[in-house]
């Protein structure tokens, strides 16, 4: 047995290395959970195909930094280095780009706009041709002239017999309608097709001086285009087409407005950094740490929230080392025993890490929460287990059992063996879930039930076994009493419940429905100050980003033409507007609106679906940014983009963990406990008095802490459903060893193996208190909550309620397999 001993030793030393570097491989983004079942990844599937929305491929972190222009883009160069494939992107360039989409977005209507006016231009190009011709030529100006005005006059004109001719006709033809100069005039215009003569009259055609100077000083061809075409433009229209469509659009359809002030505050400067989306968190950090400024953006909070929590791994080590061990030493008060019961735990917590460490090479993920509940989780079992183990053996000693050590393994080996299995199987309906988060998360659950139970039975019986009761009560003279002053407590508990069975049962019952109600009324929320301290430079960065341009994007895409559902995505673009969005679609450009179809509509059409883009004014991940693209998915658009992705992976996780995890955790529970223990009610009490205990620490947790993350109640609910089995079968298999009424049997069962379920409960209440003392929110609601669930379970549900369900079934507590087993006896 000392060689045995010797193997679990060098067990903990050869793992203990790889333990330490495993928070390096946790997971912080959500990305790598998400799958193409969630709508914000097929839209952002289908962005990239039919749209190549380059957006999608890069992440943005934004800089703030202190100083002139020069200095803070030199000092943000200084930095760059730390991160791989960086591009920085300045205000100058985020400006031209901002207008270069303008105009590659109006450039439809620039382009039909421009070609309505090239005949008008090419009017005026034949007009200054030929003016040219005539300044060139003045004399067959001065006869166009003679012609025009001298024939109706009655005037000896030099011209060819046909062009006085042709002139004649036009005007008596024109003498019809107009008067006789405005005659002279057309019928002059149409002989000789030059508008400049119709600029003289009767008296002046002969002056050739002013002839001369009139065409050296003609610059007013607007009126000349007015009388050709009846279209009345100014001068830029038909001298330069295309500035006058870019203008004329833009007083129409205005740019969205996107200046400098945008990115300059007193004396402060904005910079977008654009990373690849799987940068190194490190790096990210690594930068962090040394550029002097401030930096924020999605990756620079997971960035953070990987920083936080291994500082806080160690906080939480030495704090549940801590309360552990002083916990142990008010129990025990004898130093071998302690030091058993953390060698078990290590070795649990070491034997989980390795194992996960292990599944990374084929391909496992661990999300840093699934990393993250893996101390406290095994640490309480393992100790939980190891105790049982321990005071059932203090037990027999005592009673002068000739064999106590095997007699202690066979029964609370056992109570061991099928509570873990219990557990196990209750974290197994995570494995099935359809949702990626809550089967990582399951993975890690899982484990750590197998890794806890391992070393309590194994090592524990080893360790045991090659030691005298001598060594196992040092410094103390005997092995410490598994009876203590909780014994009164306990036997006052059981005895109460006992006599007030229906008033307990009716509590719990008013109970449970304030606690449900609290449950139903409270919201969570995704907050990034939940993972990361508010104090941190990436929310102090993302305060101080609302100042500057804090826009991120948002994605929408809309399958069929958008001729077909052009009046939805006119109301939904300018109502995202009104919100102070920038939209880009087929109904809008920037803020500007188009209640009609316009030449920009097709523009976003490809391959049977129509895309929109909108510029959300709130940075990434944050409320304002969250709230905006929850109302824009209410819309019934398919959203995508970091936002949608975000909200996507919470609902479908919180959605597939209650409507079908937790069902599957109870049918587990009850089909295993059933068959386990030939009992149909002990099964069904004990998975009511769980979700009692769980309701009322969510409960508790809400009326503490408001508004919790989104993910606090799930773990809650989660290890309260699995780690709450423990106690109630250490009760139940004790209460089944013990003979008399059944009243009796529960006092009993309750008195004896309640103080074990109550060291085991202080112990995993330390373990998850530990989780209070760090500054994430979410782990200190997840600490709190559950902590106080097990207190509340060990000394409330445990030793009154649940004496007070089974005297109240009585004999139909074990029925059909184990009563008629007594009867049998």
């Amino acid at each position: 047995m000392k060689y045995l001993l010797v193997l679990w030793i060098l067990l903990m030393v050869i793992l203990a290395p790889l333990v330490i570097q495993v928070q390096n491989y946790f997971v912080y983004s959500d990305s790598p959970f998400l799958s193409s079942a969630y709508q914000s990844v097929v839209v952002e599937n289908e962005a990239k195909e039919y749209f190549n929305l380059s957006q999608t491929s890069y992440s943005e972190i934004y800089v703030i930094v202190n100083g002139s222009y020069n200095q803070s883009f030199s000092e943000l160069q200084k930095n760059l280095h730390y991160l791989q494939d960086a591009k920085v992107v300045t205000p100058y360039e985020v400006i031209s780009q901002y207008q270069q989409q303008y105009l590659q977005e109006v450039s439809p209507l620039i382009n039909s706009t421009e070609a309505k006016l090239l005949p008008v231009h090419e009017l005026y190009v034949n007009l200054t041709t030929l003016r040219v011709k005539l300044l060139n030529n003045i004399s067959q100006f001065l006869c166009q002239l003679n012609v025009t005005y001298g024939v109706p006059l009655g005037k000896n004109v030099q011209a060819s017999t046909d062009v006085i001719s042709t002139f004649k006709t036009y005007y008596f033809l024109a003498l019809q309608n107009f008067s006789q100069i405005n005659a002279s005039r057309l019928a002059g215009y149409l002989t000789f097709k030059d508008p400049y003569v119709i600029f003289f009259g009767y008296n002046n055609y002969t002056n050739a001086t002013l002839a001369r100077q009139f065409l050296l000083n003609f610059n007013n061809y607007s009126i000349l285009i007015h009388l050709l075409t009846g279209k009345e433009l100014p001068p830029l229209a038909y001298e330069d087409p295309r500035k006058y469509a870019i203008q004329l659009v833009e007083s129409k359809i205005p740019q969205p407005g996107i200046s400098l002030s945008y990115f300059h505050r007193n004396n402060s400067w904005l910079f977008i950094v654009q990373v690849p989306d799987n940068e190194s968190l490190s790096n990210i950090n690594i930068f962090m740490a040394n550029l002097h400024g401030l930096v924020t953006g999605h990756l620079p909070i997971y960035a953070q929230s990987e920083l936080y929590t291994e500082q806080n791994l160690r906080i939480i080590d030495v704090v549940t080392v801590t309360l552990v061990g002083i916990l142990l030493i008010l129990l025990l008060r004898s130093l071998v025993p302690i030091l058993l019961l953390v060698g078990s735990a290590v070795i649990g917590v070491e034997v989980a890490y390795a194992s996960l460490l292990g599944l990374r090479l084929v391909g496992y993920q661990i999300y840093y929460i699934s990393g993250l509940v893996i101390p406290p989780i095994v640490f309480g079992i393992a100790i939980d287990y190891s105790l049982l183990f321990i005071y059932r053996y203090f037990e027999e000693l005592r009673s002068g059992s000739r064999e106590p050590l095997t007699k202690a393994f066979k029964t609370a080996g056992r109570g061991a063996l099928f509570s873990g299995l219990s557990i196990t199987l209750a974290f197994a309906s995570f494995l099935v879930s359809p949702s990626p988060l809550l089967r990582n998360i399951g993975v890690a659950l899982v484990l750590s039930s197998v890794s806890s139970l391992l070393p309590s039975i194994g090592f524990i019986y080893t360790a045991l076994k090659g030691m005298s009761t001598r060594t196992l009560s040092f410094p103390r003279k005997e092995i410490p009493n598994p009876s203590d002053s909780r014994s009164r407590y306990l036997r006052f508990m059981v005895d109460l419940s006992i006599r007030r069975k229906y008033a307990v049962v009716l509590l719990m019952l008013v109970t449970s429905i304030l606690a449900l109600g609290v449950f139903l009324t409270h919201t969570t929320n995704i907050n990034a100050s939940e993972i990361v301290p508010s104090s941190s430079e990436s929310l102090v960065g993302l305060d101080q980003l609302t100042k500057f341009f804090n826009y991120s994007l948002d994605y929408a895409v809309i399958r069929g033409n958008p001729n077909e559902s052009y009046s939805f995505i006119y109301n939904v673009s300018a109502e995202a507007i009104s919100r102070g969005a920038l939209v880009y679609g087929p109904a809008s450009l920037g803020k500007a609106t188009f209640s009609e179809p316009t030449a920009l509509t097709s523009r976003f059409y490809s391959h049977g679906y129509t895309l929109m883009e909108f510029y959300i004014p709130y940075p990434v991940f944050s409320d304002g940014a969250i709230n905006f693209t929850k109302w824009l998915a209410s819309t019934g658009l398919m959203v995508g983009g970091s936002n949608a992705q975000r909200i996507d992976i919470v609902s479908n996780t919180v959605h597939v963990y209650y409507s079908l995890t937790l069902p599957m955790t109870i049918i587990l529970i009850l089909v295993y406990l059933g068959v386990l223990l030939r009992s149909v009610a002990l099964p069904i009490r004990l998975v009511l008095s769980l979700l009692f205990s769980s309701l009322v620490g969510v409960a508790v947790m809400f009326l503490v802490f408001g508004t919790v993350y989104w993910l606090s109640p799930l773990i809650v609910f989660a290890l309260l459903f699995s780690l709450g089995i423990d106690y109630d079968m250490f009760i139940v298999l004790r209460i089944r060893e013990e003979q008399g009424t059944e009243d009796e049997r529960i006092r009993k069962g309750v008195e004896k193996t309640g103080l074990v379920v109550t060291a085991a409960g202080l112990v995993l209440t330390g373990a998850f208190i530990s989780l209070t003392a760090v500054n994430m929110e979410f782990l200190r609601e997840i600490g709190f909550a559950v902590g106080f669930s097990i207190l509340f379970d060990t000394f409330i549900v445990r030793p009154f309620i649940v004496p007070a369900i089974m005297s109240i079934l009585g004999k139909y507590n074990w029925w059909p397999g184990v009563r008629r087993a007594h009867n049998k006896a």
